[in-house]
């Protein structure tokens, strides 16, 4: 059948088809692709060092372990999947990762702070703010002038557990108020689930403060006691009318 003049033939097809980009964008595609795939083989382009940034607690090969990217292809590694792998540790509170061409993978954490330590089976523990358990605390290092808590209770802990928050605070503001404000200088700061948060001070006193509500009025107690020299070896702050006994 003879070709009409209204059908474009082959050579004009294939003019138009270059004129209008499709030639280019095919080119552009598979080009793409076997950029990808090159990315993805190409043992150039797997992690071979791993940058760590914001490490003071942690140890940074510890970090590196706990990725586990050493290796892996640029093209496989998971920036979430990642950072959901290093926030499993109690050290750390968030992460982001970045890739670095060829092969470096850039890590960079936020930990948490301990703020003081939580004794409890004989074993000092790191805590932070909210009460989470960091983990065991080095057993050289000077606790001097640290703040410690005696868990009376005794109990087994493990990183990622929880310890009372509201002793925590209640435990720093103590720190700094008992002695501004009353003169009595702590001997130990003390918790058990009955008694909540109480001090050792001199004298064989025992205070028992419980939690921090209405602390500014516990403490005005306390100051009036020993200013007015009553003597007592124990007194529970906790009821509205405090209870006190002298056992000396």
């Amino acid at each position: 059948m003879p070709r009409t003049a209204a059908t474009p033939g082959p050579r004009q097809q294939a003019v138009s088809w270059v004129a209008s980009g499709r030639v280019f964008s095919a080119l552009l595609l598979l080009g793409s692709l076997l950029a990808l795939i090159y990315a993805f083989t190409n043992a150039r382009f797997t992690i071979q060092q791993v940058e760590v940034s914001g490490a003071d607690v942690l140890d940074i090969n510890e970090v590196r372990t706990l990725a586990d990217a050493q290796g892996q292809s640029i093209g496989y590694i998971d920036s979430a999947a990642l950072v959901k792998k290093l926030k499993r540790s109690a050290y750390i509170e968030d992460a982001s990762v970045r890739v670095g061409l060829p092969g470096t993978l850039y890590l960079q954490i936020v930990e948490r702070r301990p703020e003081l330590r939580w004794s409890s089976g004989g074993q000092h523990f790191l805590v932070d703010s909210s009460g989470r358990v960091l983990g065991a605390a080095d057993s050289s290092a000077a606790i001097t002038n640290t703040l410690v808590i005696e868990d009376q209770t005794a109990r087994a802990l493990q990183p990622n557990d929880a310890v009372d928050q509201d002793a925590l605070g209640l435990a720093r503001a103590l720190a700094l108020r008992l002695p501004a404000e009353t003169g009595m200088q702590p001997i130990s700061m003390n918790w058990s689930d009955e008694r909540g948060l109480f001090v050792l001070a001199p004298d064989n006193k025992t205070v028992i403060f419980g939690k921090s509500e209405r602390l500014g009025e516990k403490l005005t107690v306390l100051d009036t006691m020993l200013k007015q020299g009553t003597p007592f070896t124990f007194l529970d702050l906790r009821p509205k009318t405090p209870y006190f006994r002298n056992e000396g």
